[in-house]
């Protein structure tokens, strides 16, 4: 791929993300799984619930049947999990403009340094 190439593709790219963070009705989201980093664009009123949300992150992140706890951090950065669709609606509903998720395996407690981990997403 030629140089010129893929600094359109970049060009491309980063239009993408400017528009998605002007659109009201998409959340960017931010989720970390073990030293994994992914980034995301979600509809705040589209279809699906927590269900849906937690097999997405199992398939962005490679991880399906992986049996994972989900949390985010709250306007405080203070680790909340998201285990029911309340928590996810009110999750997608504060996120502004970021959706930072810490994704652990269960069994794991996510207390286990949660802090350092929101600091680096």
């Amino acid at each position: 791929m030629s140089r010129h190439h893929q600094q359109q593709q970049q060009q491309q790219q980063q239009q993408h993300r400017t528009t998605l963070r002007l659109t009201d009705n998409v959340v960017e989201v931010k989720s970390k799984f073990e030293a994994e980093y992914r980034r995301f664009a979600l509809k705040r009123n589209g279809p699906g619930g927590f269900t849906a949300f937690y097999r997405l992150l199992q398939t962005i992140h490679r991880i399906p049947g992986v049996d994972v706890l989900l949390g985010y951090a709250d306007v405080q950065g203070d680790l909340l999990p998201i285990n029911n669709d309340d928590n996810f609606y009110k999750a997608v509903s504060l996120a502004n403009p970021l959706l930072r998720i810490i994704i652990t395996k269960r069994g794991k407690t996510m207390r286990e340094g949660p802090r350092e981990d929101m600091e680096k997403i």
